[in-house]
């Protein structure tokens, strides 16, 4: 069995976003076809130097963190998830009014485009929306500093993880049968070529067990509502660094004067300077 340390040695070359939102669905989906590599091939007799198994191991992980994100990508337009416009909706929970409406006009002054009226949200919905996708789209570019939004950070992994490893689960079902049929295959014909390996039969039946177990986890657990939920949950973060990016606004901190208090010192500013 090869070195795991060495064999994943290319890891550490993946940020941390591709790390836990593309790498470990693609290990968690392709688990025991990995396991069936594992007991089959002779890595022993193989003899491939640590640079070659680097290499391979960069290659495959790459190859399948590419997989993982454009499946990914596909199950994201099927759902419509990452959006979430339903979220800056006044008839949305989610996020109470009054600071709904104060990220809407805080978001509105800085893409210049005017907010949707409470109406326009019931009979114009796909205009408020193109309002509502183009403040996230503001907001993304503006909280790109992973430590100081690390919250939303976290939710936008965790959605990742969700949506990607959804998008292989018709891939890891496969390569679960395929597994599976192998499996069997030679437990039943004992083909010579895999007659050396030690304690093949038993090593066979816990492949089988795993692929049984990884089966249902992917069936049952892998769905589209925990995928819509992690959408919800990074949707209203987003909303919510308005909180960060308010008060680091010293035009958006600052208290505007009320009409009672301009007119006051537009009559002071009259009289101090007489009639013309």
């Amino acid at each position: 069995m090869p070195d795991l340390a060495k064999l994943f040695d290319g890891v550490k070359l993946f940020d941390a976003y591709s790390l836990r939102a593309r790498v470990c669905p693609a290990l968690l989906a392709f688990l025991p076809t990995l396991a069936l590599l594992f007991v089959l091939v002779p890595w022993d007799r193989l003899r491939l130097s640590n640079t070659l198994v680097s290499v391979m191991s960069l290659v495959l992980l790459y190859a399948a963190t590419d997989l993982a994100q454009r499946r990914g990508k596909v199950v994201e337009v099927k759902l419509g998830t990452r959006t979430s416009p339903e979220i800056w909706h006044r008839n949305d929970p989610a996020i109470p009014e009054p600071s709904k409406a104060r990220y809407r006009a805080f978001v509105a002054a800085k893409i210049s485009v005017p907010v949707p009226a409470e109406q326009d949200e019931q009979t114009q919905l796909q205009q408020a929306n193109a309002f509502y996708l183009a403040a996230a789209d503001w907001l993304r570019e503006n909280t790109r500093d992973h430590k100081r939004f690390s919250i939303l950070f976290d939710n936008l992994i965790s959605y990742g993880y969700r949506r990607n490893l959804l998008g292989l689960k018709p891939v890891a079902l496969v390569c679960n049968g395929f597994v599976a049929s192998s499996a069997a295959a030679i437990l039943w014909l004992q083909p010579p070529l895999f007659t050396r390996i030690e304690d093949l039969n038993e090593k066979l039946l816990g492949v089988t067990v795993a692929v049984v177990l990884h089966s249902a986890y992917m069936l049952f657990a892998v769905t589209a509502a925990p995928v819509r939920d992690a959408s919800r949950t990074y949707g209203r973060r987003l909303a919510l660094s308005c909180e960060g990016l308010l008060a680091a606004d010293p035009k958006a901190t600052s208290k505007p004067k009320s009409p009672r208090a301009a007119s006051k010192k537009g009559l002071s500013k009259a009289h101090k300077s007489g009639p013309a």
